[in-house]
């Protein structure tokens, strides 16, 4: 390289500082390639879209509060918390001795900035709602000390940190720019951002600074492969060590390979269609023709036929072992006698089809099929249905905007509850203008923003069993099934997926 070059190099590493330089030390480490389904939307924390862009965040990013590899809600990045007899005000300890990936120390200052970056209009946060918004201020005490004032008590604060509230370093992101950071990102989880291609790969590495959980590989690359069977043979072969979302139908037969080890872990994933009550189509809007809709599919046949035993299905819009999810309701049994005689006498248009978008396959196990057996069922009670399915980043196009394409009726819908509080998944799925959102209840949305605001746990739960048995009785949405995660590694990976999510966090995994 000539001098102009390297200085035009060295002034482009200066201008970004993020890029990561491996150190001898992880060089020495073990690389891993693991094999996905469906790419990641962003790399900028406040422009979370989906799920499944926590298998990027989780593995870089980190909160005051998270997760164990056990679930166990644990401190972080703070060391302690001591919260108000009002439950208004929060004070953190912050632990000592963080950095950021490019060198940065955490302080208070960070905190305080991540609040008021997640909350700008100009991020375009859709996911401010959950938590962020209802902070009212970010006080600085000192440099390892913040206090944390709430507009309204929040129960759910600690669990839903390390989702919907990530640490962005306030000196680099300022040195760089919103635009640039959003493409090099930094964060102070166990793994670095290198390089992405979309839909081909992204490159990440240990971070051995790490306060407490540097990994054990070095350099992790995560390609991209959406047709099932691709991904099956990368890790047949070895091309892959790890393969995330195993379609169950192929799980069975993998296991007698002996160089392959199938692992799963529950997870609060569950499969739903969203109906749009604030579309185009009256007959939505009518209560009885969506509890009609939900008894006229036969969940439990299609989830024996296709997801086999990594399925439980469901009845309410939540999972055992969830918040609020222990009541008893009527539950829409599969009779289609019944969802027929309730449409006529509802004065269902049955010469109108129902607008039904479905998802490719790559993200969420047997996502096709399950949208065509819904189709078939509800053409037996004549039932017409328009069927789309989509690939993954057009699905996200229906699913995600603030304003829902009223043609819409029916989509089908993954979602995550990532812990065991679901305040995180009523706000975006049923709360008018929810980030998922595509129905519309005022009174409703009044009862579900006070979900939180509870100092008694007993107390909390039962008002969001009197929420979940609500949205149940008005069929908001026909609820599938829970999934587990399924992952298949090769006999030399050692690994145990930490239960809840459906995206691998991937600090504790071993290459032998």
């Amino acid at each position: 390289m000539n001098r102009g070059s390297l200085t035009a190099l060295a002034l482009a590493l200066a201008t970004l500082g993020a890029i990561w330089l491996p150190d001898a030390h992880a060089q020495t480490k073990p690389a891993l390639v693991a094999a996905t389904g469906a790419d990641i939307v962003t790399l900028d924390p406040t422009k979370v879209t989906s799920g499944n862009d926590y298998l990027f965040f989780s593995n870089v990013f980190e909160s005051l509060y998270g997760h164990d590899e056990t679930g166990k809600l644990v401190p972080t990045l703070a060391e302690s918390v001591a919260i108000s007899p009002d439950g208004l005000v929060y004070t953190f300890k912050l632990r000592r001795n963080v950095k950021f990936h490019n060198g940065d120390a955490f302080t208070a200052e960070d905190v305080r900035f991540s609040w008021q970056h997640a909350v700008d209009p100009a991020s375009r946060n859709p996911r401010a709602n959950v938590l962020a918004a209802n902070i009212a201020d970010v006080e600085i005490i000192d440099a390892l000390q913040v206090r944390i004032k709430l507009k309204t008590r929040d129960a759910s604060l600690l669990e839903n940190m390390d989702t919907y509230w990530l640490m962005v370093p306030k000196n680099h992101h300022a040195k760089v720019g919103r635009e640039a950071y959003a493409r090099q990102p930094v964060g102070t989880g166990p793994f670095a951002f290198v390089e992405r291609r979309v839909k081909e790969y992204i490159k990440l590495k240990g971070f051995d600074a790490h306060w407490g959980r540097a990994p054990k590989v070095g350099d992790v690359t995560i390609k991209i492969v959406p047709d099932d069977l691709a991904r099956i043979a990368q890790i047949q072969t070895g091309e892959a060590d790890l393969v995330i979302n195993v379609p169950p139908a192929i799980a069975a037969p993998l296991r007698r390979d002996p160089n392959i080890k199938v692992i799963s872990a529950p997870s609060y994933n569950n499969l739903f269609v969203s109906i749009n009550n604030r579309g185009n189509n009256p007959d939505l809007k009518k209560k009885e023709v969506r509890q009609a809709l939900n008894i006229a599919v036969n969940k439990n046949a299609l989830s024996r036929s296709l997801l086999l035993t990594f399925a439980t299905p469901q009845e309410l819009f939540c999972n055992p072992g969830v918040i609020g999810c222990e009541g008893q309701v009527d539950a829409f049994y599969y009779d289609p006698k019944k969802a027929r005689d309730m449409l006529v006498k509802a004065g269902f248009d049955f010469n109108r089809p129902l607008k039904l978008i479905g998802v490719a396959e790559g993200r969420y196990a047997a996502s096709k099929q399950t949208v065509e057996g819904i189709a078939y069922d509800l053409s037996q009670i004549g039932v017409k249905t328009n069927l789309s399915i989509m690939e993954y980043g057009a699905w996200l196009g229906i699913v995600t905007p603030k304003t829902k394409d009223p043609s819409v009726d029916m989509v089908f819908v993954g979602n995550t509850d990532y812990n065991n509080d679901p305040s995180g998944r009523l706000l975006k799925f049923a709360v008018t203008d929810g980030a998922n959102s595509f129905y519309s209840d005022p009174a409703l949305d009044k009862d579900l923003l006070k979900m939180n605001d509870f100092s008694s746990a007993k107390e909390r739960s039962v008002y969001i069993s009197k929420l979940f048995k609500r949205i149940h009785d008005d069929a908001l949405f026909m609820p599938l099934w829970s999934v587990q995660s399924i992952y298949a590694a090769r006999s030399n990976i050692q690994w145990k997926p930490t239960p809840a999510v459906s995206w691998p966090i991937l600090w504790n995994i071993e290459k032998k």
